[in-house]
């Protein structure tokens, strides 16, 4: 994305390819029968995603355990210095889902 837009995909565009991935890694798993909903989210739920924001997997309540980074704009440039959380996880408190 970056060497083609010459810009750094904003978080609508990030989360689009995480979607995706899921979605493929889903169909892959039951083989193209989206109505076996059981494996298919099963799949989905245990996937690591290979993310532009980093590698993340799936809490029980759905919701990403990934890093969250510290950055910086340098130059009108935003850089990646460190990272703020490790592995963070939102409890899902309140959610229904699951």
């Amino acid at each position: 994305y970056a060497k083609n837009f010459k810009l750094q995909p904003d978080v609508y565009a990030v989360q689009g390819y995480d979607a995706g991935q899921l979605l493929i890694i889903g169909a892959n798993a039951v083989k193209g029968d989206l109505s076996n909903k059981k494996a298919l989210y099963a799949a989905m739920g245990s996937a690591t995603i290979d993310s532009p924001r980093g590698k993340w997997k799936m809490s029980p309540s759905h919701n990403p355990i990934q890093d969250i980074y510290l950055r910086q704009v340098v130059d009108g440039e935003n850089k990646v210095i460190g990272v703020a959380a490790k592995q963070l996880a939102d409890s899902g408190a309140g959610c229904k889902m699951g």
